[in-house]
């Protein structure tokens, strides 16, 4: 089980509280790294989000644990890494909160296995939404390649990415 994630944002406030709104969690001050912002919701997983300033990377620092810097202005922001979150809210109004913070957003099908908002967060890092329905399939479907036999088979019949089913 993932507990927290971390990631950055132009805004990290604003990121903070429009996760905080699609997870129904709440936002707090995160002063390891300041102008950062933490989301939980009380799930009793201890599931949470830490925002950080655009540009924040972790480097190590040996037993004392891991250092924040900060990147120079202007640098590249685009990560393959994203994540994929659950949510109790409806794809509506999923997509109208992405649409109001100016983000991109569309509704997509992973293959023919399951569905997924990609609501792009400042534009450039990706977070795969779950409405109730998409979280189903999602299970559905990773439940099943659990269960396979030889479960590198479970993308045999992956379809192409076709295209962005609807934007938001």
């Amino acid at each position: 089980m993932i507990h927290h994630l971390s990631v950055s944002a132009a805004d990290p406030k604003g990121a903070a509280e429009f996760f905080a709104d699609i997870m129904n969690g709440v936002v707090v001050d995160f002063p390891p790294n300041p102008g950062s912002y933490m989301v939980f919701k009380a799930d009793g997983h201890g599931t949470g989000i830490e925002i950080y300033p655009a540009g924040s990377v972790m480097i190590p620092n040996g037993d004392p644990g891991a250092v924040w810097v900060r990147q120079p202005e202007g640098a590249d922001r685009r990560t393959p890494t994203h994540f994929a979150l659950s949510v109790e809210m409806s794809q509506a109004d999923v997509l109208a909160r992405a649409a109001a913070k100016g983000w991109e957003a569309y509704v997509c099908d992973r293959g023919g296995h399951f569905h997924v908002i990609e609501v792009w967060i400042d534009n450039t890092w990706l977070v795969e939404v779950l409405p109730p329905a998409f979280a189903a399939e999602y299970l559905g479907f990773a439940n099943a390649v659990s269960d396979l036999a030889d479960p590198n088979m479970a993308l045999e019949d992956h379809k192409p990415q076709a295209k962005t089913l609807e934007h938001a």
